[in-house]
């Protein structure tokens, strides 16, 4: 086996530059990735009904407005302390040119060695999206607004993105090689397997706050630490002159999570 030898390094983000000049890091953005089992991470504090115009040419997303849906269980459903060990599409920067082409790999193999915890979960769902989505549209018509204007139904590169259900919680954290990296500034060491035999020492820098709680002191309702999206197709179909919102419709689901980046 191969192995790349780069500096292993614990570095405070106050003493990066006692760190040797040739030391590799990169730079991780846990924001709005996808955590299996609790959702995505909700670095924007998006509320249940949130809507959002995505166009998945430009991978653009617009914050529409927050609808009105209909929680499935009212006061939603204990979930106790709760964990995901598999997490996906964070944003990676600062590749070293040796790993160039080796993107996406990177980002699973730093995935699989992360964590998120959200203790004291409590999860809501919601329904009536479409119902909700047809008198957001007739609001428009009333508004004297164009609801072809705004959400673009005769393309068909849009899509409508609704926060439908969500994760509340006491307290998140996120974890990467078993280190508490909740703190943007943190700098963990992470080892990671290429196939082909070689082994990577890497240093990850997390630049991004992605804790998440109710603040000390509190007594109001946790804030919602990850969601979960529904994805509609706005159309007309032929025959019908009102318009549709169509489930299952194919789109760039992987693409997401950037998208919500690049919104903030």
């Amino acid at each position: 086996m191969t192995l790349i030898r780069f500096p292993l390094v614990f570095c405070a983000a106050l003493a990066l530059t006692a760190c040797r000049p040739d030391a590799s890091m990169v730079s991780a953005n846990f924001q709005f990735s996808n955590a299996a089992g609790l959702g995505t991470q909700n670095a924007g504090l998006y509320e249940p009904g949130s809507t959002f115009l995505w166009n998945t040419a430009t991978n653009r997303l617009e914050f529409l407005d927050t609808l009105a849906l209909t929680p499935t269980t009212p006061g939603g459903v204990s979930a106790g302390d709760v964990s995901s060990t598999n997490v996906a599409e964070m944003g990676i920067s600062g590749l070293p040119e040796s790993l160039f082409g080796k993107e996406g790999l990177i980002k699973a193999s730093i995935g699989a060695k992360s964590q998120f915890v959200a203790k004291g979960a409590l999860r809501e769902d919601y329904n009536n999206t479409i119902t909700a989505l047809a008198n957001y549209v007739q609001e428009q018509v009333t508004a004297g607004n164009n609801p072809d204007l705004i959400l673009h139904p005769r393309e068909d590169e849009f899509r409508i993105v609704v926060v439908r259900s969500v994760i509340r919680a006491n307290e998140s954290s996120l974890f990467v090689g078993g280190t508490d990296s909740s703190d943007p500034n943190k700098v963990v060491d992470v080892s990671l397997n290429i196939p082909g035999g070689e082994a990577i020492a890497l240093r990850v820098r997390v630049g991004t706050r992605t804790a998440c709680g109710r603040s000390e002191g509190s007594d109001g309702k946790s804030p919602a630490c990850f969601f979960n999206v529904q994805v509609l197709d706005p159309e007309y179909e032929e025959g019908n002159p009102r318009m549709q919102f169509l489930v299952g419709s194919a789109y760039p689901a992987n693409n997401l999570p950037g998208a919500f980046r690049s919104l903030r």
